[in-house]
């Protein structure tokens, strides 16, 4: 991990106080989102069959992980909310997880397929992005992709309640061409990088997606 990354144990205490909640949340959010279920269908499609996948932040509810595990991917959930890994292998007994800080994966070199980063990149310095992004390139095989979301804006926010639960986040904004420069110095070869418009149901903020290989 790098000497600049940022102490995030805020973050992963807020999520271990929220994780029921969080769950109950966002489950089932992919069935209002068809936009995220089209990009996730094509990185399914550009991933040979069977391959392993991980999900990184997967959360509580494991639900980003769990619609690629249905269309064939072997999926591994990484988060590192203790608490949140505990409900998400309650809820999907048939994926497997595992407890990890996303900038420091214990995962080989070209070891897996595919990556999901749904909401993870969103915290810390953007070092703690690149180096996320960087683990990210290293396990992924020559080729194999990885797509991410963020929140779309300028600067940081904190956030301090989540459905009434006091919680100590700070979120980080990203532009679509910043999305782009720290995937490049990662290392990653950029496809693509679109944004979206939110959804009603959605925290009101731009959607930004980076499509990358290794």
């Amino acid at each position: 991990m790098s000497s600049e990354a940022g102490d995030l144990t805020s973050v992963r205490e807020s999520f271990d106080g929220i994780a029921e909640a969080y769950a109950t949340a966002f489950v089932d959010e992919l069935e209002g989102k068809p936009f995220d279920r089209g990009v996730l269908d094509e990185l399914v499609a550009g991933t040979r069959p069977g391959g392993p996948a991980l999900d990184l932040g997967c959360g509580a509810g494991g639900h980003i992980g769990r619609y690629l595990a249905d269309r064939g991917l072997r999926v591994t959930g990484v988060d590192f909310s203790e608490r949140s890994i505990g409900i998400a292998r309650r809820l999907n007994p048939s994926m497997s997880f595992v407890v990890a800080d996303v900038r420091d994966l214990p995962f080989p070199d070209a070891s897996v397929a595919a990556i999901t980063a749904f909401y993870c990149l969103i915290y810390g310095t953007e070092d703690d992005v690149v180096a996320a992004l960087s683990e990210g390139r290293r396990v992924l095989e020559p080729d194999g992709r990885l797509l991410a979301a963020v929140h779309g804006g300028e600067g940081s926010e904190r956030w301090d309640d989540f459905r009434g639960r006091p919680i100590d986040v700070t979120v980080r904004y990203t532009s679509v061409d910043r999305m782009r420069e720290m995937a490049e110095r990662a290392g990653l070869i950029v496809d693509d990088v679109v944004a979206r418009e939110p959804y009603p149901t959605e925290l009101a903020t731009r959607r930004i997606y980076l499509r990358a290989r290794a």
